[in-house]
Formats: structure tokens, sequence, C-alpha cells
């Protein structure tokens, strides 16, 4: 058994087969390029033109998202400042308020010390005066035992009265 093998035939294709090839080939192209072509371009560059404006969307939505947060952090710093200003007021304004009721506090006790020595200093002229009349009534009484009658009365209360405002 031989074999037999045309190698010439092998390597080189058939002419009527590479022509239909061929043809069928333009064939499609022409078709494709016909009616598939312009719609997938025209197609292409809508989605090419969709995604650029995606795109174009994103950025500027992140600018302004970036302008936002750069507001919201300044509105932050502010109400900070704001908060901070406003204690350091209501210390001073605390502090003020207590020097004011020190200071009232103050002269209100001194009244009140001014008023009890005032009392103090009344009563006791009141308890000197009523000494006084102790002593008087004594002396009285001492000289009547003594001299044993009641002249006049009220010449001897003025004489040890008198006496007595001497000493």
């Amino acid at each position: 058994m031989e074999l037999s093998f045309d190698v010439a035939g092998q390597l080189f294709p058939n002419l009527n087969t590479m022509i239909i090839q061929w043809l069928s080939t333009g064939v499609l192209l022409f078709f494709v390029y016909k009616y598939l072509w312009d719609p997938a371009r025209e197609y292409l560059r809508k989605r090419a033109e969709y995604s650029q404006s995606q795109i174009e969307e994103a950025n500027q939505l992140k600018a302004e998202a970036s302008l936002l947060q750069d507001e919201a952090k300044h509105q932050i710093k502010q109400a900070a400042q704001t908060a901070k200003d406003m204690l350091e007021n209501a210390k001073n304004e605390g502090l003020q308020i207590k020097d004011g009721i020190v200071k009232q506090a103050n002269i209100e006790a001194n009244q009140k010390l001014e008023e009890a020595q005032k009392e103090i200093a009344y009563e006791k002229k009141q308890m000197q005066q009523e000494v006084k009349q102790e002593i008087v009534e004594v002396a009285l009484a001492a000289c009547e035992k003594l001299i044993g009658e009641k002249n006049l009365e009220a010449q001897d209360r003025k004489d040890i009265q008198d006496f007595i405002d001497k000493i």
C-alpha cells in the first residue's frame, strides 16, 4: 500500500473555493457596512457622549460636594467660636452677677451691723437711765429710812439725780 498525497494540492487551496469565500466575505462586509456600521458607530458615539456626560456630572457633583464640605467646615469653626464666645460671655456675666451679689450682701451686712450698733447704743442708754432711776429710788428709800420722814420727794429726786449726773 502506497499512500499518495498531493502535497501541492493540499498547500494551495482551490481557486473556486477561494473566490467564493472572498465574494461571500465581501457580501458580508458590504451588508455589515451598509446596515450595521453606521448604527453601531452612532450607538458607540451616543454611548461615549453619555459616558462623558456622566463623568462631567460626577466631576461637577464632586466639586459641589467639596465646596459644601469646605462650607460645612467653616460653619463648624464659626459655631465653635460662637460657642466659645457665648461661654466666655456667660462666665463674665456670672462673675458680674457674683460681684453684684457680694456687694449687695456687704451693703446689707453693713446696714444690719449699723442698725445693731444703734440698737445696742439705744438699749445701753436706756439701761443707763434705768440704772440711774434705780439708784435714785434706792437712795430715796435709804434717805427716807435714815431721816424717817418724806419731805419733798420731787426736790429730793432732783438733788439725787444731779448728784448721780456729776458722778
